[in-house]
């Protein structure tokens, strides 16, 4: 018996590398099937939620984790449950199966890589602004393509000094961190210009367990529901849920707009498998809202990676597109981004909105050659009469010529490189120090593993220097560009205190005042100032019939 008992093979735990006795409980990777004692599986398995199965680290290492609550979940068509809202589930899988890690090449593709053009979003824990701003700008200053909505966290300013952080072709709105906190509070967001926003003060807290700010905003004929939310980790997460819910419920409940877009740091973590996710997301799901981001957001070295920013939406159908920015990182946040496509393509405005676009005019050398070779063309083809309907029709051939070679949409006057969000004080040579930055950081991040989080201490250290050392000069050049200013406007007081407004982000601001007339949204100058005309002189004509109708009252 005693040689019987001396054959048999054990199987040996790939942590503890001690035997498996039949009555010991273990885990079996799903992908090599190592397998490990259950109370060592803690430090050797990985629940991966994309398969809803255990892996080791060895096998997770080579594969990036992905949030997905509904994977489990799959239709059989012999149970009695509704097909619809399996099919709902399937989007929901598939948008946060395609959320990517994205680089500045696929930002600067023509409209973000996408058939048109959808509404573009971004949201960033910046973990100060006098901090990390400059570099936030240098960075944006190398896409092409600017995106519609910027939200910021952790601001760490009050709303009085939202005009020393401007963006040129935005206007921002703030609100002030909670009062004696110097840091983690304060929330921001720069709108594209040519949208109009109010602020929607029932859902703007500010509190020591929630930050909010909401909008409602409109885009080309539509409105909707746009917001940023931060919870401090020092807070109470009980009354965080007891806030957001309440918030959550009235953006699901509001009849007038049909989309609402949350988005912020939630300091939750998705891949935590607790009871502080799971009551987060009953909330988010009891009020139709999902996230559109499954990667880990947040890398801080000796701390495991966290999915805790996001980005809610209302309707996942209309979502075309989410990820990280790899390229533009200040903080221990990645950016997280999404593009949402707010304008129905079957809807029956939708070719209204199209042809309403404005167009620009582009009279360069290049379209002026292009013009003068097809007008001729077309006056040697079509010979004009010298009566009035022969003039009409070479007035016809001459602007449909014009509108041929110079005629150019808005969408493409964006996306010139000439447009970038750029400041004068950030050369090329700051451009290839900010790359060198970001390839030292990629070249840290592979030698992470998961036995060590921390990386190579070599590789991290000169980062970490480096990435001092160009916050440094980014501040020292934008100080010479504007003491060079200084020199130019001696001796002229007027260019001098204009300068000094500039600086203290006191600028006429350029944005069209907009009314509501109707239900119908007016920017015209003249059309407003004639209602206005209206309504002034239709006051006294007003009280008096009102003042006859008391009177003749019994």
């Amino acid at each position: 018996m005693a040689t019987n008992h001396e054959t048999i093979k054990r199987e040996l735990c790939e942590s503890c590398c001690k035997q498996i006795l039949i009555h010991q409980k273990f885990l079996v990777c799903s992908r090599c099937n190592k397998i490990s004692h259950h109370k060592c599986s803690k430090h050797y398995f990985v629940y991966d939620q994309t398969i809803d199965q255990w892996s080791c680290n060895d096998c997770q290492a080579g594969k990036l984790v992905k949030y997905s609550p509904f994977n489990s979940i799959s239709y059989n068509k012999y149970s009695p449950e509704d097909p619809e809202a399996f099919a709902e589930i399937e989007k929901i899988k598939i948008c946060l199966s395609n959320c990517k890690l994205m680089s500045n090449k696929r930002i600067n593709a023509q409209n973000f890589g996408f058939d048109r053009k959808p509404l573009a979003i971004f949201s960033n824990n910046i973990d100060g602004m006098s901090q990390n701003f400059d570099s936030l700008l240098a960075k944006l200053s190398l896409l092409h393509n600017r995106f519609d909505i910027l939200a910021i966290t952790e601001t760490n300013i009050n709303e009085t000094h939202k005009n020393l952080y401007a963006i040129p072709g935005y206007t921002s709105t703030f609100s002030s961190k909670y009062p004696n906190k110097h840091k983690g509070s304060g929330l921001g967001i720069y709108l594209n210009e040519s949208f109009t926003g109010n602020v929607i003060n029932e859902l703007t807290i500010i509190s020591p367990d929630i930050e909010t700010l909401f909008m409602d905003i409109s885009y080309q004929g539509q409105n909707f529901n746009f917001g940023v939310v931060y919870r401090p980790p020092s807070g109470n997460l009980k009354h965080f849920n007891q806030q957001i819910e309440k918030v959550l419920n009235v953006l699901s409940n509001k009849e007038i707009n049909n989309h609402s877009i949350v988005c912020g740091d939630f300091n939750i973590n998705l891949f935590k498998n607790d009871l502080n996710k799971s009551k987060f997301e009953n909330i988010l799901f009891g009020n139709c809202f999902l996230p559109t981001i499954s990667l880990p957001t947040h890398e801080k070295p000796g701390c495991d990676t966290s999915c805790i920013d996001n980005i809610l939406v209302s309707d996942v159908n209309n979502v075309v597109g989410s990820g990280l920015l790899t390229d533009i990182k200040v903080s221990h946040h990645y950016p997280t981004v999404c593009f949402y496509d707010i304008i129905d393509a079957d809807s029956e405005g939708s070719e209204e909105t199209t042809d309403s676009q404005p167009f620009y005019y582009d009279y360069c050398e290049t379209h002026v050659l292009e013009f003068n070779s097809k007008l001729s063309q077309k006056i040697c083809v079509d010979n004009f009469s010298s009566d009035e309907t022969g003039f009409a029709q070479f007035l016809e051939c001459i602007t449909n010529t014009m509108d041929e070679c110079f005629k150019v949409s808005s969408t493409a006057v964006k996306a010139s490189k000439r447009n970038r969000i750029e400041n004068p004080w950030i050369t090329n040579g700051l451009i290839k120090s900010i790359n060198f930055k970001n390839f030292l950081y990629e070249k840290w991040k592979k030698s992470k593993t998961k036995t060590d989080t921390l990386g190579d201490p070599e590789i991290y250290e000169k980062y970490k220097n480096y990435r001092k050392r160009l916050r440094t000069l980014i501040i020292s050049a934008k100080n010479m560009f504007y003491s060079k200013k200084f020199d130019n406007c001696k001796g002229n007081s007027k260019k001098t205190w204009e300068l000094i407004n500039q600086l203290r982000g006191k600028i006429i601001s350029k944005s069209k005042s907009s009314f509501l007339v109707n239900g119908n949204l007016i920017k015209d100058r003249r059309v407003i100032a004639n209602e206005f005309n209206k309504y002034f002189v239709s006051v006294a004509q007003i009280l008096n019939d009102e003042a006859f109708r008391s009177e003749n009252l019994p």
